[in-house]
């Protein structure tokens, strides 16, 4: 399996190096504007895969022709990202895509394409019209580190492991993201259950406290660093990975919805199943009024910032 990586800043330099440990590939293309920077940063991992010894899928940059024959695109290229508001980048990330994807399309029109590049839901749908992919076959990053996020904190809160929950968060790519706390379980126990079990206290978490822990920590990580690019990265080896073995895994990803949840033609993040032809399905899951609410508020924020870019909803 031969994956494309379009874009060397730090989000794409980062996917790079993790991609190299991520199983059932082949080879890995390192695409940017700048060739003398991408070819740096290959020879620079090829030293470091000698150094560690172990396998690693052959390493290869270009321009857009080196995307020829790969089986997934990782979308990472955007202008810089100045400001903590992912609706600001909307117009200059849109045009970054139409200036990418009009190469792109000349050499691979079959690859499965991952998007990162923000306003992540707005960007996807971008790349889908830009490409003309079937929408299953076009996936965002989604809302699967801020399910990470939320899961580590509930680990740390419950004194659990964080393999034993399982949560998602649905919606935006950004601040109107939605934790589905009626669904969160830890090995088959709800919240309040597994308190009232194991410490006898009677405690009621609120999804609107769950929507700030999330939303806070992205924002405590951006003000330090001035952008992310670890998690996001992790988050995207998992996608890939996914689809690499076939795991037909549930995970919350951006994706085009066709009457799911009463949605037509709005990328947002819903649990859905990855395997090698991208989302394979997607289960509806029950929710509270309050979160379905929640949920349909978010998807008319993606809505109207995909029709201010100019986008067909």
């Amino acid at each position: 399996m031969k994956v494309a990586i379009i874009g060397v800043g730090n989000v794409g330099k980062t996917i790079f190096h993790d991609l190299q440990y991520v199983n059932m590939i082949d080879e890995i293309t390192l695409i940017g504007r700048n060739l003398d920077k991408v070819k740096a940063e290959v020879l620079d991992a090829e030293s470091a895969a000698v150094v560690r010894g172990a396998r690693c899928p052959r390493l290869s940059f270009g321009g857009y022709e080196a995307s020829g024959g790969a089986d997934i695109l990782i979308f990472t290229a955007g202008a810089p990202n100045l400001t903590e508001d992912r609706m600001d980048l909307l117009r200059a990330n849109c045009a970054v895509a139409e200036t990418v994807f009009s190469e792109i399309n000349r050499y691979n029109t079959g690859g499965l394409i991952i998007t990162v590049t923000n306003p992540l839901d707005v960007i996807t749908m971008k790349v889908r019209q830009l490409t003309g992919r079937n929408p299953r076959r076009v996936i965002g990053s989604g809302t699967l580190l801020e399910s990470g996020r939320l899961t580590r904190f509930l680990a740390e809160f419950l004194e659990v492991s964080s393999r034993s929950i399982q949560l998602s968060v649905v919606g935006e790519h950004g601040a109107s993201a939605v934790s589905l706390l009626s669904s969160i379980r830890i090995m088959g126990m709800t919240v309040e259950e597994y308190l009232r079990s194991t410490t006898g206290e009677k405690m009621v978490l609120k999804s609107s406290q769950l929507n700030e822990i999330a939303r806070n920590e992205a924002l405590k990580i951006f003000r330090g660093k001035g952008y992310t690019s670890t998690g996001i990265s992790a988050t995207v080896c998992r996608i890939v990975s996914a689809v690499a073995e076939d795991r037909r895994e549930l995970l919350p990803v951006s994706t085009v919805l066709q009457g799911e949840y009463g949605v037509h033609g709005v990328a947002v993040s819903v649990p859905s199943i990855i395997g090698r032809d991208g989302v394979e399905g997607i289960p509806e899951y029950e929710m509270t009024e309050d979160e379905r609410n929640g949920f349909l508020a978010s998807v008319d924020v993606v809505r109207k910032a995909a029709q201010d870019a100019g986008i067909p909803v």
